[in-house]
């Protein structure tokens, strides 16, 4: 018994004392890790807005989806030159964390993946700069595949990864574009008051096709929640003029589903003639159940 209880009071001391040197070291080196993580983020920074000024970096924290934060980039004489922001749209495997320079006239300077636990030899290939390069000097309008009318050129056999990160980046563009106009601390006007805004412009958009004669199409769609109605307005070419989904049959699931009523998605099957120019369409990241949806609505517009 006394044997027992020397051997627990040996263990006890081995346990504290290891405990105590770990303590020590991380005292020591927690300070050098900080420093060197700030060093890489200062780092990753520069080289997305090279032309910022090495100090010329200011953090804010703001709320949103994929980052609390975000950095406006002045020059040497204080003249605001971007921003950079992270996002971390869902790939193949997992999250693709990927900062984003953004310059002040709306065009990308260029993205860096952080992280990600894509496929070796097939997604992870994002993060090569033969397909990471060719976001640069891109608009919002023209993030998307090529498959789908835009400049990216997605990598062979590896779809899912580049659409991800493709809508991924194109969103967080469109999501913090209007901090480019505003200083450190200072905030957008509410997103949900411009979302009321888009939602009444749409509408009536819609009416003025009603009133213009365009072929309107009402098609019923099952969705991931319950059904709802898609409305199609074709111009007399045969092309897509504008589409409507009424928002008092549509439960799609909140802060999900329900991004696939803005302008954003909607607008992105303007002038698409071909129901598989339709099918192409970028899916909204989070909600790709409910914008396959619509789109199989929208694409079964063309044979009503």
């Amino acid at each position: 018994m006394k044997l027992e209880f020397k051997m627990i009071l040996v263990m006890l001391g081995v346990v504290v004392v290891s405990g105590g040197l770990l303590a020590v070291v991380y005292s020591f080196t927690s300070d050098i890790i900080v420093e060197n993580e700030e060093e890489k983020r200062q780092e990753a920074l520069i080289e997305l807005l090279p032309e910022a000024d090495t100090a010329g970096f200011k953090e804010d924290s703001i709320i949103a989806e994929d980052t609390s934060v975000i950095y406006h980039a002045y020059d040497e004489v204080g003249k605001k030159v971007g921003l950079v922001f992270t996002v971390a749209p869902k790939g193949f495997a997992g999250p693709i964390v990927t900062m984003v320079g953004l310059r002040t006239d709306t065009t990308v300077s260029g993205i860096l993946v952080i992280s990600m636990s894509e496929t070796p030899g097939l997604g992870a290939a994002v993060t090569d700069t033969s397909f990471s390069n060719q976001y640069k000097g891109l608009k919002p309008d023209e993030i998307f595949l090529s498959s789908a009318g835009g400049e990216i050129d997605a990598i062979t056999a590896s779809t899912i990864s580049s659409n991800a990160l493709t809508s991924g980046v194109r969103e967080g563009v469109e999501r913090y574009t209007p901090y480019l106009t505003l200083e450190s601390g200072e905030k957008p006007s509410s997103p949900e008051a411009t979302r009321d805004s888009t939602e009444t412009d749409l509408r009536e958009t819609s009416q003025e096709s009603v009133e213009d004669n365009l072929d309107k199409k009402v098609v019923p769609q099952a969705g991931f929640v319950d059904e709802f109605t898609v409305v199609v307005f074709l111009d007399s070419d045969g092309a897509i003029a504008g589409v409507e989904i009424p928002e008092e049959d549509f439960s799609e699931t909140p802060g999900y589903g329900d991004k696939c009523l803005s302008s954003t998605f909607l607008d992105r099957f303007k002038g698409l003639k071909t129901p598989q120019g339709v099918l192409s369409v970028d899916a909204i990241t989070g909600a790709t159940s409910t914008s396959d949806s619509i789109k199989a609505a929208v694409a079964r517009a063309f044979e009503r």
